[in-house]
């Protein structure tokens, strides 16, 4: 896998070359409004796709199998004079070791985002400087995503690019662009809070948690079942802590918003387990799913 070139592209810089991380699928609908011009839509979702594929978002190659597969759906609820309000949602996953198979590693919504784009011109990012709300955005998530996935082969190696979007949260938020504050949709599950988690000490049981589920638990499948299954239970129960300090955690809604069918499933049949244990933490973790907690046996 990548651990090695992780390492030396990251921490010492070494390699110059540029590659693409991301595979990204974007989708426009505009299926919700009553606009008779079609093409803006279809040009929006050319301009997304190419701003966000032939970008290159850190200086470590990765090959094609190890891209990351991103989908982005934007669901347009208001267009008028080039102004947009649409629910942008993002879907990403990384593949596992030895198999055709890729996990799920960040779903989330972004509600009621407002942004302009006017039809053929490109859209443009800036590290340092802000440029379109819409650009803005999507490198503040693609960083997310490009860190969640450095967490989940080599630990703690998410963190230059949630440093990254963290600074774009602060450049937007001097610019005085509103949906980056706070208080945000009137509480701590959006993008301000996510980030300043990201960022905290409770980083520090997300990244651990990536890590050993995936390289420990979801990678060794393919050669010690049992084992797997263990090491991804304990990972689980590593984050009572992180739910015992901060009950409403937006990470780990996060992840369990996109863990939650793969545990189920993994749990649900196969070698033999006692997952007791499991379904009590994964109850007490997000009771939310509870149903499918209790499915497992």
């Amino acid at each position: 896998m990548k651990t090695f070139n992780l390492v030396l592209t990251i921490f010492f810089s070494l390699n110059l070359s540029y590659t693409q991380e991301i595979n990204a699928k974007i989708i426009v609908n505009s299926e919700s409004i009553n606009q008779t011009n079609s093409s803006v839509f279809k040009n929006l979702e050319i301009s997304l796709s190419n701003f966000i594929n032939n970008s290159s978002w850190s200086n470590v190659n990765y090959s094609e199998f190890e891209k990351v597969d991103l989908n982005v759906l934007l669901s347009i609820t208001s267009y008028s004079n080039n102004s947009y309000v649409a629910n942008i949602e993002f879907q990403a996953s990384r593949p596992v070791f030895n198999s055709s198979y890729s996990t799920p590693i960040f779903n989330y919504q972004e509600k009621n985002f407002q942004f302009d784009y006017v039809e053929y011109e490109p859209i443009i990012f800036k590290n340092n400087q802000f440029e379109s709300k819409i650009s803005s955005l999507l490198a503040f998530y693609i960083n997310i995503i490009i860190g969640v996935d450095h967490d989940s082969f080599v630990l703690n190696s998410g963190n230059y690019f949630y440093d990254i979007s963290k600074n774009i949260l602060n450049y937007t938020n001097q610019s005085n662009i509103s949906g980056w504050n706070s208080s945000h949709n009137g509480g701590k599950l959006n993008k301000f809070w996510l980030i300043e988690y990201l960022t905290s000490n409770d980083s520090n049981e997300f990244s651990n948690f990536l890590f050993n589920y995936h390289v420990n638990g979801l990678d060794l499948m393919h050669s010690d079942i049992l084992s797997a299954k263990t090491n991804i239970a304990t990972s689980i129960s590593s984050l009572k802590s992180l739910k015992r300090r901060n009950p409403n955690s937006i990470l780990i809604k996060i992840l369990f918003d996109s863990k939650s069918d793969e545990i189920k499933d993994i749990y649900s049949g196969g070698s033999f387990f006692d997952v007791t244990n499991l379904v009590s933490d994964l109850n007490y973790l997000t009771p939310f799913f509870s149903n499918k907690w209790n499915s497992i046996k």
